[in-house]
């Protein structure tokens, strides 16, 4: 029997790969999705146990208004249950520890500007002064900060250390880097972002719903879905692309659309030797975020009542310097905490009086890093001194590490890499301008995803780049 014929395959079911699969189906392409797990969304995939659901790991969707999410279900004829703006906090939110304190501080974000309520009037002046500059940048202006990191980008404003702090906090949750590496522009967009569209939001449901309203649009209009299916090889020949080799057999496109990052695919799914010496080394070479590992509780009474906490201090956020420290194998005395609590943005992710709790913190993407317990270990110490409570309550915990982080996402084809959080880091050199193109030196061969085609946080920018992909595949389609 010959093997299955389609337009185009996507190998990966994140929100990019889902996204893009839908629109393709929906334009009339027979389009097939893979996924090496059983269910759909990547690194936003949702899990259910014992009456929960919850992510694996912080996620999340920002803005909140007029978003890519909404383009992509309008133009699917879907719709997306999305939370109300983060609920009024009872201690969550920002949590600023300031020097030889030992109480935190909530910094209250303020709509329109989302810059803490607490600060003097000398620094909100100066504050709001830098959000409009920001939002005033002309789209040349904008372009010349794809070369300009953040930390320089402040050196222009006199800003406070609280508030430096706050914004390279800001800076480390969006984008998983180092606030003297992430590119200002990245930045800047992803403010504006926030003055004029609000924060972050949550599918009802969980972030997965996200992915799995993109999939029912797909079946509807004739796709495909198959998961378990690990793609094992792009097949490629005469510098065309011609279906892929799976663990459950081979699959022919003319097409493929990879969504499983694009180091694995150039240098492992399709392999360097089809591609130009310089493209690959140049692929190499890419540098993708740092990583995120933490703990799941599973606890016995409500005891983190906000959907979110972001702790910190003015030693706790990340600069290169940290980092260097962290990647020799120092573990922070200070940690940068997160903890995401999903039944607190929608109550019917948890039976009644019960929570799953989300915590992590930064780390090196290395899936082989060392001393990983210690790392749990100090951060469980850090988040039970913030809430004694917590050691009280647990029925049990569950921690993962970048190595779990690579499992169930990126596989890890490059030494060190693997684990991040969210794939290419948005730094200089990496994005606006600089960033990978789309369509890659191969014949019907094109990315979609973070590493590509979009800008901004998490699954939003991940959405965002399968808006900009779905029609240039489209495009190719028609005309080959």
């Amino acid at each position: 029997m010959a093997a299955p014929k389609y337009d185009a395959i996507v190998v990966g079911a994140g929100p990019g790969g889902c996204a893009c699969a839908a629109l393709l189906a929906k334009w009339g392409m027979k389009t097939l999705m893979l996924d090496k797990n059983d269910r759909v969304g990547g690194k936003a995939l949702n899990v259910s146990k014992d009456g929960h659901t919850y992510e694996l790991w912080p996620v999340l969707a920002t803005p909140m208004l007029n978003t890519k999410f909404e383009e992509v279900a309008t133009e699917l004829g879907m719709k997306l249950k999305m939370s109300e703006l983060v609920p009024a906090m009872k201690g969550g939110g920002f949590l600023y520890k300031p020097p030889k304190s030992k109480k935190y501080e909530s910094f209250i974000l303020v709509p329109p500007m989302m810059i803490p309520e607490q600060l003097t009037e000398k620094e909100k002046e100066e504050v709001n002064r830098l959000f409009s500059d920001m939002h005033a940048l002309t789209p040349a202006e904008m372009d010349a900060l794809d070369d300009v990191n953040f930390h320089d980008f402040l050196a222009r404003y006199d800003i406070s250390q609280s508030v430096y702090s706050f914004l390279a906090v800001m800076v480390n949750i969006l984008f998983v880097e180092p606030i003297d590496l992430v590119a200002a522009s990245e930045m800047a967009k992803t403010m504006n972002d926030f003055t004029t569209k609000l924060g972050s939001a949550y599918f009802i449901g969980g972030q997965a719903q996200l992915c799995e309203t993109f999939t029912k649009a797909l079946k509807r209009d004739g796709g495909e879905l198959r998961l378990r299916t690990r793609v094992e090889r792009i097949i490629v020949e005469d510098g065309q692309v011609q279906g892929v080799y799976t663990d459950k057999g081979t699959f022919k496109a003319p097409i493929v659309v990879s969504n499983a990052g694009i180091q694995p695919t150039v240098l492992k799914l399709v392999g360097e030797e089809h591609f130009d010496k310089s493209y690959a080394n140049h692929i190499r070479g890419l540098i993708p975020s740092l990583g995120l590992m933490g703990s799941r509780y599973f606890l016995d009474k409500v005891v983190f009542e906000d959907s979110a906490y972001i702790i910190y201090s003015d030693d706790s956020w990340w600069n290169m310097e940290r980092y260097l420290k962290a990647k020799a194998g120092e573990i922070p005395r200070d940690m940068l905490i997160i903890v995401f609590n999903p039944s607190g943005f929608d109550p019917k992710l948890a039976p009644k009086g019960k929570q799953v709790v989300l915590t992590a913190t930064l780390c090196p993407a290395d899936p082989k890093m060392k001393n990983m317990k210690g790392w749990l270990d100090a951060l469980d110490e850090q988040v039970t001194k913030f809430n004694p409570e917590l050691r009280k309550h647990i029925i049990r915990r569950e921690d993962y590490t970048t190595a779990d982080v690579s499992r169930v996402t990126r596989d890890s084809v490059v030494p060190g890499q693997g684990g991040e959080c969210i794939g290419l880091g948005q730094i200089v050199g990496q994005c606006g301008h600089h960033k990978p193109s789309p369509s890659a030196p191969i014949q019907g061969l094109f990315y979609v995803g973070v590493d590509s085609g979009g800008y901004g946080v998490g699954i939003h920018h991940a959405t965002e780049s399968a808006v900009n992909v779905a029609p240039i595949v489209l495009r190719y389609h028609q005309t080959h």
